[in-house]
């Protein structure tokens, strides 16, 4: 299932949750290693030390430092951007940094944000991270309208894409879809599914999940602009 257009540029920022192992996930990571002209890898504190088991390095390393050992905060401090607060945790603190780097570029260059890592582990943090992906796309729409520029969170199992307003799809016959809302006014008239949204509440998580593309051509219809999400299983 592809869910977004390719991208001049790609910022790849690895949380410390299951490493990535296979598929997409894994290549994303290796990409990032061998094409650094295109990439930039920005680890989270405790990320560093997953990365650095497995032969590499990351560009730059953000986070409050609480779970990045002294030794490797003096050798790499060059690398280092500390965020002290704790309102927010060390991936939204990651996602600013980015968007810093986004700002200084030409403003033209297109973007693709991929967040690694970010389940597994601990699932409060998983529930965490995964629910800011809507609020990130939400504050790039805001700070960047006139530019390309996607988010998304891929795992060993499958990817997860936020959506804020109607959208089409393209897929096969029997690709997997759920659609995860955050808004109980919204409703979601769905063409192409095996299962039709119309008439979900979305107060639950579960509510409409686990559906299928009947059709190549999928459109989910928004009501109003809300925060959604969609997730697509490899």
């Amino acid at each position: 299932m592809k869910t977004s257009a390719s991208s001049e540029k790609t910022i790849i920022i690895l949380c410390d949750g299951n490493f990535p192992t296979k598929g997409p996930a894994l290549k994303a990571l290796k990409d990032s290693r061998k094409q650094k002209s295109r990439y930039t890898l920005i680890s989270c504190d405790g990320a560093i030390l997953n990365l650095l088991e497995n032969g590499m390095d990351a560009d730059w390393i953000v986070g409050d430092m609480d779970t990045l050992p002294k030794k490797y905060q003096a050798r790499f401090k060059d690398k280092i951007h500390k965020e002290a607060e704790q309102d927010f945790n060390d991936l939204a603190k990651a996602f600013r940094f980015a968007l810093g780097l986004i700002a200084e570029d030409n403003k033209d260059t297109a973007y693709s944000i991929i967040i690694l890592g970010a389940t597994g582990k601990r699932e409060d943090h998983a529930l965490g991270n995964i629910s800011y992906l809507p609020m990130f796309a939400q504050t790039l729409r805001e700070r960047f309208p006139k530019r390309t520029i996607s988010v998304s969170a891929v795992t060993d199992y499958g990817v997860f894409v936020p959506i804020l307003d109607t959208t089409r799809l393209k897929g096969e016959p029997g690709d997997k879809i759920s659609i995860f809302a955050f808004d109980q006014t919204l409703k979601i008239k769905s063409t192409g599914l095996e299962y039709k949204t119309d008439e979900v509440t979305f107060d639950l998580w579960w509510k409409a999940t686990l559906n299928t593309f009947k059709k190549r051509d999928v459109l989910l219809k928004f009501s109003h602009p809300a925060k959604a999400l969609l997730y697509f299983p490899f």
